[in-house]
């Protein structure tokens, strides 16, 4: 039996799409509240591995409850098998982050683990933190068909967007906007960052907060391109970079191990963490909108021939059938 465990109750995302390609019996569990907590992931994830017998798969969609699994399984001495999809680890020098190594080095040297990364230079960064070798599967995040806005919006001359939570470089980000006089910034971010940051956010910089996500979408329409500072070399804002691709914008975003993997060979910007590299590359796409929409379309094409529903269901199975 293969159990598929997600991190959100169904009404709020419908992931069947996951299981398309699966030829042998599977059932999918959906908790009945949004895993935000240890404690919410801890229950959940108990749950799951008390039913698993010996010889099954537990696959989780969000990486860190299958880390979860896979101690329980090994406490209660338990041979299932555990599948985490797109491994997430950051690297702090946090008590938090320090422990979560722990539990994620024990658990990726372990032969009953296995688990996806959503590029292969990320593979590489994860295993020379933890200073394992790992073998990984690559599988790039998905993307979704119905990212794109399903009406026109009137694009405005020098805006640019940058919205989301966790991962973005917001002070470097409002430094660059200092420097941009004449470019407006939409951003879009938690009220509580909001009010963190305020004495840096200057007036050509536009934030919106905790907004549906249609008006999230109508902001980014409305910019002619995707600019997205990060602060951690881990996977970060891949579902803003896929909605960018499918309503035709570019992307200009920090050189990390993860954003090459999508990002290079002419299908967007990489930048360094310095603030004139991002003011030259603003100024450059922003004036040269012919460039700025051939390396949205090379995105948006890699995305339609790598990252679709039907690849990544297929690829998810070939993993678990091996």
């Amino acid at each position: 039996m293969i159990y598929v465990l997600y991190d959100k109750p169904k009404k709020l995302e419908d992931m069947s799409f996951l299981t398309s390609e699966f030829k042998k019996k599977y059932e999918e569990i959906y908790p009945e509240w949004r895993c935000v907590s240890i404690k919410q992931m801890l229950s959940v994830s108990s749950a799951v591995v008390k039913r698993a017998k010996a010889g099954d798969t537990i696959v989780c969609w969000y990486d860190f409850m299958g880390v979860l699994c896979w101690w329980l399984g090994k406490l209660t001495n338990k041979k299932i098998r555990i599948v985490a999809i797109n491994i997430l680890l950051k690297d702090k020098n946090t008590l938090k982050n320090r422990l979560a190594k722990f539990l994620y080095k024990r658990t990726l040297c372990s032969r009953s683990f296995d688990a996806t990364i959503t590029t292969e230079e990320y593979g590489r960064y994860i295993n020379k933190v933890l200073n394992t070798k790992a073998e990984f599967t690559l599988l790039h995040d998905v993307y979704h068909k119905n990212y794109a806005l399903d009406k026109s919006v009137e694009v405005k001359t020098n805006t640019v967007f940058c919205g989301g939570r966790n991962g973005r470089d917001w002070k470097l980000l409002f430094e660059v906007a200092k420097k941009l006089p004449d470019v407006t910034f939409n951003c879009v971010m938690p009220n509580a960052l909001k009010e963190q940051l305020s004495d840096a956010i200057g007036n050509n910089v536009c934030v919106k907060t905790d907004i549906p996500e249609r008006v999230f979408m109508e902001l980014l329409c409305q910019s002619q391109l995707i600019v997205m500072p990060l602060d951690t070399e881990a996977p970060a804002g891949l579902t803003v970079y896929f909605q960018a691709a499918a309503n035709n914008k570019m992307i200009i975003t920090s050189d990390t191990v993860t954003t090459k993997g999508y990002l290079s060979n002419g299908r967007g910007s990489l930048c360094k963490s310095t603030v004139e590299d991002w003011i030259d590359k603003i100024q450059y796409y922003l004036k040269h909108k012919s460039e700025a929409d051939i390396c949205a379309k090379k995105f948006k094409k890699f995305l339609e021939n790598e990252c679709s529903e039907e690849n990544y269901a297929k690829k998810l199975w070939g993993m678990l059938a091996e």
